[in-house]
């Protein structure tokens, strides 16, 4: 009982009753304009009849004079088997001359035209009343000379048989129809309110902890099914958002317990005992080598932050690549002569993306930080650009060690370090950081191998 007050009180069910009201209302006023138009169609036929009549009765009026107008009334009276066809003439001062009423019907003046009367069987002989004394008459009187008056009627039964048949037949029309509305939409109803407990329960099972949780996919292609992938999507990015940060909490702690817990140390030593100028200036520069660690490791997170979130796409303009690399090639190949490494540059003219200049700057000065960092004395670092059909390539390579295929996917990650010693000076945020740019610049990143070393490609969609 419960489940089917909630189908009443659901949107959908509002919605299909509705729509049912109207549906019922759309057909009610086009089965009424039928029904209108079947019953002037009767009455213009009746019409036509009566006055077919009447020009023939002229006609004999106008041959004999109101006497043989009377002998054919009364013939045509008489030989009415029927009973539906009614005649009266009056001379002057009303006077009876034939027909087959017995006086003038009440509800009609004295003018003449069409009109209608209910027929009152105490106006004709006794031998032509009808059993059924609720008959409309349409009539059509017609003045004579002389103050006479010629009245023509016609019974309506069999017309109103026909449009009381035709107006049963639309009510019980309209009634299937809302009926018939009315069953599909609680139909429809507890089809949609299916679908949507099964977003419900998920919602619950989420909101219970369990991010792994989808939302079912019934497979039709619908709207419901385009909504549970979509927000199947969005689940499964919250629930890598909420590891990662779970990751980067966890991560967050080792890298900047070291730093802070020896800044804490070198501090508290320095206070032991007095020391002289020189020791404390070497004490002091050591905590702003600390302090300058931790800041870029905040630094790198906002920024990554930022790129994720899209905060800097308004700032986009256009960017030539070519010209970044030639600035950024000149500031790390003096790094890299004084790490013993040659740094190659290959320019391309007129590889422009739209984009934010420095974030792409700080990406790419990541990757070539990595490459002379872990690159052995002696090797090369290539900074390479090549433009395709719509696409712009950006390509840094090393001869170092490279990274296995296997670590490929999760060295992209936050706080990820192959040098699980964290003997290496960085923070682990350097590709994450590509990667979140990348996906800001609709681009994609790629690792592969160098054969030796590594190569990072960057593919921008071109400007």
């Amino acid at each position: 009982m419960q489940r089917r007050y909630a189908l009443f009180q659901t949107t959908a069910f509002r919605l299909s009753l509705f729509y049912a009201l109207l549906y019922s209302l759309l057909t009610a006023v086009t089965l009424g304009v039928i029904y209108w138009s079947t019953t002037r169609y009767i009455t213009a036929q009746v019409d036509a009849a009566l006055i077919m009549e009447r020009d023939g009765l002229i006609h004999e009026y106008h041959k004999g004079g109101l006497s043989a107008l009377a002998t054919t009334v009364n013939r045509r009276a008489r030989d009415d088997v029927s009973g539906g066809h009614f005649w009266l003439i009056l001379g002057a001062g009303d006077q009876r001359l034939a027909g087959n009423f017995l006086f003038w019907p009440s509800g009609l003046d004295g003018g003449h035209g069409f009109g209608y009367i209910n027929l009152d069987n105490l106006s004709i002989p006794k031998d032509q009343r009808a059993d059924d004394d609720d008959v409309d008459v349409r009539t059509l009187t017609t003045p004579l000379k002389q103050g006479a008056r010629l009245l023509i009627g016609q019974a309506l039964s069999s017309e109103e048989q026909l449009a009381d048949h035709t107006f049963a037949s639309i009510a019980w029309g309209v009634g299937v129809v809302a009926l018939m509305s009315l069953l599909g939409g609680v139909l429809m109803g507890r089809n949609v309110l299916r679908r949507l407990e099964s977003v419900s329960e998920a919602a619950g099972e989420i909101m219970a902890g369990r991010l792994s949780q989808r939302i079912p996919v019934a497979g039709r292609g619908d709207e419901f099914d385009e909504l549970a992938e979509r927000l199947n999507a969005m689940l499964s990015r919250i629930d890598q958002l909420v590891c990662g940060m779970r990751e980067v909490t966890d991560n967050v702690a080792h890298d900047l317990r070291s730093p802070l817990t020896r800044l804490r140390n070198r501090l508290e030593v320095a206070l032991l005992e007095a020391r002289e100028a020189t020791e404390y200036r070497e004490v002091i520069e050591g905590a702003v080598a600390d302090l300058e660690g931790i800041i870029q490791t905040f630094n790198a997170l906002l920024s990554i932050a930022q790129a994720e979130a899209g905060m800097r796409r308004k700032d986009f303009s256009p960017v030539d690549l070519d010209a970044l690399a030639a600035d950024l090639g000149e500031l790390y190949g003096a790094l890299a002569e004084e790490a013993g490494l040659q740094l190659d540059f290959d320019r391309v003219a007129g590889a422009c993306v739209s984009g934010h200049r420095d974030l792409i700057a700080q990406a790419v000065g990541n990757l070539l930080d990595n490459a002379i960092k872990y690159t052995p004395t002696g090797g090369h670092v290539r900074l390479a650009l090549s433009r395709e059909p719509g696409r712009v390539r950006l390509t840094v390579s090393d001869s170092g060690p490279g990274i296995p295929d296997a670590e490929h996917a999760r060295v992209m990650q936050r706080f990820v370090r192959l040098d699980t010693a964290r003997s290496t000076p960085g923070n682990g945020l350097g590709l994450a950081l590509v990667k979140a740019v990348a996906q800001l610049h609709s681009a994609t990143v790629s690792l592969g191998d160098a054969q030796p070393g590594l190569s990072v490609t960057l593919d921008f969609p071109a400007l």
